[in-house]
């Protein structure tokens, strides 16, 4: 593989499946063996970028186009990071790229605008996902999920999302009370890496 990657070219393959796909499961399935592709490439990552923050995961913009269709984000995890159960509110695509995590999924049942708490959270699986494992996010069923990593290694995750999920509003879910409190997690870098 060629020591610069093609973003150009990735932003116009994301950009003919989202002309042609209008659901969800579409654009999943068809951005995915782009996801696949990516997370072959070696250098993808610079070394700089290749470490956990102290005190939780960190989260690098690695690329966006100019109309933030879509964005490439890397999340670097420490032993013992975690995210706290979350949706998204748009399609992405989860790859791993070094080490393993535990990826918990989890289904908002609605119990009636009457209800004290209104909703209840449920999980409903759990996988370990291991290097070049793919998963998915959608709403409004595919949504909901926490993510860890409990290995003694650091861990990267690459991200494909149908917007810039640094600056998309979503929820952090508290399992327990069934509440949740709106949340946009930030980049922990102000530009892309790559452009």
């Amino acid at each position: 593989m060629s020591s610069v990657y093609d973003w150009k070219q990735l932003e116009q393959e994301i950009g003919s499946v989202l002309e042609s796909n209008q659901d969800y499961r579409s654009i999943i399935e068809g951005v995915r063996p782009l996801l696949q592709k990516l997370l072959t490439y070696e250098e993808l990552i610079p070394a700089a970028y290749q470490e956990p923050l102290p005190n939780k995961y960190a989260q690098y913009l690695l690329y966006k186009p100019d109309n933030e269709a879509f964005s490439v984000i890397a999340f670097i995890w420490g032993a013992g990071q975690t995210a706290p159960v979350h949706d998204h509110l748009v399609w992405g695509l989860v790859g791993l790229y070094r080490g393993s995590v535990i990826e918990k999924r989890f289904k908002r049942e609605d119990r009636g605008e009457s209800a004290e708490p209104r909703y209840s959270i449920r999980e409903v699986s759990e996988v370990k996902a291991d290097k070049g494992d793919i998963t998915f996010v959608y709403p409004p069923d595919y949504d909901i999920h926490g993510v860890s990593n409990p290995f003694d290694e650091i861990a990267i995750t690459v991200h494909i999302y149908g917007t810039d999920i640094g600056k998309q509003e979503r929820h952090i879910h508290d399992v327990q009370t069934g509440t949740y409190r709106d949340v946009v997690t930030r980049h922990d870098n102000p530009v892309p890496i790559y452009s």
